[in-house]
């Protein structure tokens, strides 16, 4: 009885200690999703202050615009270059010195008083932010149960997310009504609580096996991942087309005033929080396969649904609903599978996927402003929707070179 005793208390004491760091883990997930959310509002909030910053600076709004294009370019090089040089490095240190980077670069930005000086430290920002997002991602995937890894990572996606409902617009009011520059002297102050409480509660992970840059660059041989990744380039490319311009399509179009604007951008980020949210509970319970299948597909119906929709108010706005549900629904799903392809090389794969997606980013400004340009402005929702298309078709394609079952199974630890 006593040996029963003993080993019903044995029991207990696991299962006590597999809640407690079942629990911490949680909290650590969400504290990398806090990250997230200050890198995204670092990142954002400037289309907000855009022409406060070129007022005080004396420089044009076209030339302010370069600090949401360099910042895109930065944060590209940072996810990829970075993320390879210390890949051999233990990831804990390379995260929290990441972050420490970042806050020196919202203190630089607090103190610019030249549009040069302004420029340097959105490339700093860029750069840490970049690597840490990829890091963060790959840590919550790591945490979490082989079950629960999609809606881990969709936490941290979610964060970010968040900054475009929150962040972006608390930004725009600080600075309204105070110097912009205090937004990021607020930013380094939340981030560097962040950095602390990480500090203390983030587990060492050990760094890869360093792979030579050609072994790196052979990863995309893999005609899945290759293809994979063009998904990524066309999925955010024709998001971006319309996001950018959304301001101008509804004005033009719908009519709207700026307050508005103001609620519909609301409105779409809010179900782009919802999206990225469901993203991972879909990716869990039904697999990545058919969750980046049907997004892809809402998110190019609704893409040309708008072109038609832009002249009716109920219609612009279920319509926003609907493309931000769709358009977030595929990133973590997206993000599961490319990593599920090469488990090992996940940090790898998510920092060329996180590259991507700020390439395609600026290409989408690039060619959305080409298209108002040379075209209508009404013309920019359904170019949009060809791009979503295209990229659909892209990972029919990566489908095409994998069993379905392999997607639809959760990572092996």
């Amino acid at each position: 009885m006593t040996s029963k005793m003993k080993a019903m208390d044995i029991q207990y004491d696991k299962e006590m200690k597999r809640k407690k760091m079942k629990k911490m883990n949680r909290f650590i997930i969400y504290l990398l999703a806090l990250g997230a959310f200050v890198t995204g509002t670092a990142e954002f909030v400037v289309s907000g202050i855009l022409e406060i910053i070129s007022d005080d600076l004396h420089v044009s709004i076209a030339l302010a615009g370069q600090l949401i294009t360099v910042y895109s370019l930065s944060y590209a090089l940072g996810a990829l270059v970075l993320v390879m040089l210390t890949a051999k490095f233990e990831r804990k240190k390379v995260l929290l010195y990441s972050i420490v980077v970042f806050i020196l670069g919202n203190l630089i930005a607090f103190f610019s008083y030249s549009y040069v000086l302004l420029m340097i430290s959105r490339v700093i920002m860029a750069a840490s932010g970049g690597l840490y997002i990829v890091l963060a991602t790959n840590y919550a995937a790591e945490l979490s149960q082989p079950e629960k890894k999609g809606s881990a990572m969709a936490t941290v996606i979610t964060g970010f997310t968040v900054s475009l409902v929150l962040g972006v617009p608390i930004g725009t009011l600080i600075a309204a009504y105070m110097d912009w520059r205090y937004v990021y002297l607020l930013i380094a102050i939340v981030t560097f609580f962040n950095l602390f409480f990480l500090n203390k509660a983030l587990p060492q992970i050990k760094g890869n096996p360093p792979l030579p840059l050609k072994q790196q660059w052979l990863v995309l041989r893999d005609k899945r991942l290759f293809s994979g990744l063009v998904t990524t380039l066309f999925w955010i490319l024709g998001y971006t087309m319309v996001f950018a311009y959304i301001a101008p399509l509804l004005s033009t179009s719908a009519g709207f005033s700026i307050e508005m604007i103001s609620t519909a951008l609301f409105t779409l980020g809010v179900f782009a929080f919802i999206g990225s949210r469901f993203g991972g509970f879909a990716v869990d319970k039904w697999g990545a396969k058919w969750t980046i299948s049907f997004s892809l597909l809402i998110h190019a119906g609704a893409l040309f649904a708008l072109t038609f929709t832009s002249g009716s108010t109920i219609g612009v706005f279920l319509t926003l609903m609907i493309w931000g549900v769709a358009a977030w629904t595929t990133t973590p799903a997206k993000q599961f599978y490319l990593i599920s392809l090469n488990p090992s090389s996940s940090e790898i794969i998510l920092s060329y996927n996180t590259a991507l997606m700020n390439i395609g980013m600026t290409l989408g400004a690039a060619l959305g402003g080409g298209v108002i340009g040379y075209t209508s402005i009404a013309h920019i929702s359904w170019i949009s929707g060809v791009m979503v298309l295209v990229a659909f078709l892209s990972i029919l394609y990566s489908f095409n070179f994998i069993n379905a079952e392999t997607i639809d199974h959760t990572i092996e630890c």
